[in-house]
């Protein structure tokens, strides 16, 4: 059960979010990542530490930049985890300590307009009017709680906190749905996959909605909807046709027709090939 919820966790929350600048190389993102750790995200964190504490456009650009940061590392660690478990715990102990710093900076966005959202997020009885104008610090903030629970690995102090995901996403849904081309159908479908309230049958026709207007919104030129249902839901019901049908479909989007997510794509499209090649361990047929 604990692996089933931190796989899920952290598919979409990482493909469909992080890493969307677009200057980075590719053989340098996918085939040097200390060079990327070293030489793209230390001097952005370390700029980061300097922005103004007072500034809310400041806090957001730290807020996406920790979470996008984490999940790099959490993506390092999964590869790991094959040939070095050590090396890959010690990229989730990183990740999770840059996390709990996000969800700190996330909820201090959303206290300084609402000053009851920690009661809101902790109880079904509040109620906060959220505007479009909020739909970012949501959406981070629900990215970095689901990274948080992942780096976690298990630990049920921060299981437990997995209901205040889909009360963030589905609130900055039901404000604008098709916010960013889809991302926030592409976050619900990795939540929806960890949910154990869920039959299957209903597992499967909320994922579908989910996977189907997330690849609408992005006219189907984002690889995270494809990677995120192939990894949490071709995989758990062993539709290996599926599976392998996505993942290639992801690796064959050309990165640069959305420049604007052309690093989450490539990031995408690296762990679709990463998939691949563990389908005979996945599929038992």
């Amino acid at each position: 059960m604990n692996y089933k919820l931190k796989l899920c966790i952290q598919i979409a929350i990482m493909s469909s979010l992080l890493l969307k600048n677009g200057c980075v190389p590719r053989r340098l993102i996918v085939n040097h990542p200390n060079l990327v750790n070293n030489f793209y995200f230390e001097p952005k964190l370390a700029k980061g530490r300097n922005l103004s504490q007072s500034d809310l456009s400041d806090k957001r650009e730290l807020l996406k930049l920790k979470v996008q940061y984490a999940y790099y590392k959490l993506e390092q660690g999964d590869r790991f985890f094959d040939e070095d478990f050590h090396n890959g715990i010690d990229c989730y102990k990183v990740a999770f300590s840059v996390l709990k710093d996000a969800v700190n900076l996330g909820t201090e966005n959303l206290k300084s307009k609402y000053k009851t959202f920690d009661n809101w997020v902790n109880s079904e009885n509040d109620t906060i009017m959220f505007t479009d104008n909020d739909l970012y610090d949501l959406y981070w903030l629900g990215a970095a709680y689901g990274g948080l629970i992942k780096s976690s690995r298990g630990d049920p102090f921060e299981i437990v906190k997995l209901p205040k995901i889909g009360k963030i996403l589905n609130s900055a849904s039901s404000i604008n749905h098709e916010w960013n081309d889809g991302v926030l159908h592409s976050a619900l479908l990795a939540y929806t996959a960890t949910r154990v309230d869920l039959s299957d049958e209903e597992l499967l026709e909320i994922a579908d909605k989910h996977y189907t207007i997330a690849i609408s919104l992005s006219d189907s030129l984002d690889a995270s909807p494809f990677v995120t249902y192939a990894e949490s839901i071709d995989k758990k019901f062993q539709n290996r046709n599926e599976f392998l049908k996505k993942l290639d479909y992801a690796i064959s989007i050309d990165v640069d027709k959305k420049k604007e997510i052309r690093m989450g794509n490539i990031i995408s499209q690296d762990r679709a090939k990463w998939l691949l090649t563990k389908t005979d361990e996945y599929f038992f047929e």
